[in-house]
């Protein structure tokens, strides 16, 4: 009981804590919405200030801006608890396509055999691999290799 616990703890952390710094900048963006609202052009001036009671008091102006029904919070709220959610799924389902069954593989790569490879991989035949290897190799080039092949073989002896 106390380790299937603990392994939901370990498994969830991240997810809380993305959901904890998501709704945390969701109330600092919505106060500084409303403090933009209300100071306008002085909005500079009194930005430290504002900053400071959201980033000290997050708790508090979060609460007094979902009683307010602040559309800045709520919609911002929202998307960072669906994209915490759909994070979560992702990552499982993720990590259920690695999960194999019984067999030597791993998600659905199968080991080939050699008909396999010669079907897949070396379609080419040997008669169109010689014209390829002719047309790409340059002639003077391979018969300056042969003489000097044979004049070092000759130079042994």
């Amino acid at each position: 009981m106390k380790s299937k616990l603990l392994n939901v703890v370990k498994v969830s952390w991240p997810y809380l804590l993305t959901l904890i710094i998501g709704l945390y900048l969701a109330e600092i963006l919505a106060g500084a919405v409303m403090a933009l609202s209300r100071y306008k052009l002085t909005f500079a001036d009194h930005m430290p200030t504002v900053l400071k009671k959201l980033a000290l008091h997050p708790w508090h102006y979060y609460n007094l801006y979902l009683g307010q029904k602040n559309p800045v919070l709520i919609i911002v709220s929202v998307a960072v608890i669906l994209y915490t959610i759909y994070f979560a799924l992702k990552r499982n389902s993720k990590h259920k396509a690695w999960q194999t069954a019984d067999t030597d593989t791993h998600g659905s790569a199968t080991w080939g055999n050699l008909k396999d490879l010669m079907e897949h991989f070396f379609r080419i035949s040997q008669k169109d691999l010689t014209r390829n290897f002719n047309q790409a190799t340059d002639t003077n080039v391979l018969n300056s290799l042969i003489e000097r092949e044979s004049k070092s073989k000759t130079d042994k002896k």
